[in-house]
């Protein structure tokens, strides 16, 4: 049986607190890091110009208003910024017509089946014509079942239970709720706190912020937060925080969650969430044995898993789902980008029987939750990349790119080239031997390099990120390295390491 899940609105009172940040923090691996420099020194300079700048926004056309951007430092909006008109399947133009080899799916990764996708529009403006939208509380509509119903098909087995919000941010909050209240129809009411991983990231909501293990000043304004973060090492295996080497080390980071969940109280942990191939390092997929081990220490404790799926899922990895690489079964997922491949906001929630079946009503409500128009876009976009083959096609084409981006490991700063499907990372060092840190200004200086030369990439970690539309061609994909290897050339001895 396939659910979709409905609400009733509940009071809630907002508490404002105002926080302290200091101006230095340390880092996952005890490197102190400049927070108010942080977003200046990992944002995308792009060449162009956008108006007349104001702090962190940007004037319009006649000048009389401003848009508000997102972690967009000012001295970017100075530089000057890009206005994005067009965009035609992995390519993207500015309003002055230059042409730009997106090799990271609208920098965000959710353009899956690429740009310009007229079957989609259609699909899309159908749906606004029969029911542009109606309420997700006490009714419900036929593209939300629809969709459900599909996703049933598609999840790892068990997950047959839907709920549909706007962005990956919602759902991550929506599936922290879901686990909260879960326990506490079950009478487990002291279940409050979540594991995360250091370096982990899953979105910027409040609840979703709680589970954000980096230094990023988007956490330290808001704080303090809502209470029971828990944080476990990631498996870094290339800069390992525990020292040690992999297989030797028998994967003791995931083994030492038992050991935090003891100290913390097992009766006081609601759920654990981690993205399957983990974007907050670039790219990284842990060793096979990881996530089996976590399932097994989840299921010991009563534990809810959440997999959470919002980049990886809709074949990013070359698999409807990351954790189809692992073999193994999450109570509750989170989806979105690439589940409508960004034509709509759309996110999900999915969860197991045994997850929902406690659950009375879910006391929590979004507007635009289980959207018509957002679900007839999501059922759409699924359509083609079963037509099309893009799953396979990201395995197949994927397995070319990373052996085509090999090729930079012989740069003295390329230290590790890794990917899964078409999701990549170049991670860098001053060090082959130490893997020594790598500079966070030259890592934003190649970004800008790509850009210059008309290819779109982006920073994550210490590494560059690759995540293409699943469209993408070899000779695309040549022209991008090529122009990588260029790139990484040019900054290599501009530190006087070439």
């Amino acid at each position: 049986m396939v659910l979709i899940m409905c609400f009733i609105r509940s009071k809630e009172v907002d508490h404002c607190f105002s926080h302290s940040v200091k101006a230095h923090q340390i880092d996952t691996f005890g490197h102190e890091v400049d927070c108010n420099n942080f977003n200046r020194n990992i944002a995308a300079q792009l060449p162009g110009a956008l108006g007349v700048k104001d702090m962190a926004k940007i004037k319009t056309g006649n000048g009389n208003s401003s848009l508000i951007l997102c972690r967009t430092p000012k001295e970017v909006i100075e530089k000057g910024i890009p206005i994005i008109t067009k965009g035609e399947g992995c390519y993207v133009f500015d309003d002055e017509g230059r042409p730009y080899l997106d090799l990271v799916a609208g920098v965000t990764r959710p353009v899956h089946v690429g740009y310009g996708r007229k079957d989609l529009a259609a699909a899309i403006m159908q749906q606004i014509v029969d029911l542009a939208y109606f309420t997700p509380m006490n009714f419900t509509n036929s593209r939300a079942l629809e969709l459900a119903e599909k996703l049933s098909h598609l999840t790892p087995e068990k997950i047959n239970s839907f709920l549909f919000v706007c962005d990956g941010s919602e759902a991550v909050e929506s599936a922290m709720k879901l686990a909260k209240q879960h326990h506490w129809d079950k009478g487990e009411k002291q279940r409050f706190k979540v594991i995360s991983r250091r370096g982990a990231y899953h979105g910027v909501t409040s609840m979703a912020l709680r589970a954000l293990g980096t230094v990023l000043p988007m956490r330290h304004y808001m704080e303090p937060l809502t209470p029971g973060s828990i944080f476990v090492e990631s498996p870094y295996c290339y800069r390992c925080p525990l020292h040690l080497n992999y297989p030797d080390c028998e994967v003791a980071c995931a083994r030492d969650v038992r050991r935090i969940i003891e100290f913390e109280g097992p009766d006081q942990i609601s759920a654990l969430i981690g993205e399957p191939i983990q974007q907050g390092f670039g790219a990284l997929a842990p060793p096979p044995e990881y996530w089996p081990i976590i399932r097994d220490i989840c299921s010991d404790y009563g534990v809810l898993l959440i997999i959470d799926e919002v980049i990886c899922g809709f074949g990013r990895t070359g698999r409807w789902f990351g954790i189809e690489h692992f073999q193994v079964k999450p109570d509750i997922m989170t989806m979105a980008k690439g589940i409508s491949s960004g034509y709509v906001p759309l996110g999900a929630v999915g969860c197991t029987d045994e997850v929902i079946d406690p659950v009375d009503t879910l006391e929590h409500l979004h507007t635009y939750a289980n959207h018509p128009v957002a679900c007839a876009a999501g059922l759409k976009n699924i359509d083609i990349i079963e037509k099309e083959s893009l799953i396979e096609r990201a395995a197949e084409i994927g397995d070319y790119f990373l052996e085509t981006l090999k090729t930079l490991e012989e740069h003295p700063i390329v230290g590790e080239v890794r990917g899964r499907g078409l999701w990549l990372g170049i991670d860098f060092t001053t060090d082959k031997r130490t893997k020594e840190m790598f500079p966070m200004t030259r890592l934003s200086s190649l970004v800008q390099r790509a850009q210059h030369k008309g290819v779109l990439i982006k920073l994550m970690g210490q590494a560059l990120e690759l995540a293409p539309p699943l469209v993408i061609t070899k000779d695309e994909i040549d022209k991008g390295v090529k122009i990588l290897h260029e790139c990484v050339a040019e900054e290599a001895k501009d530190m006087g390491l070439e």
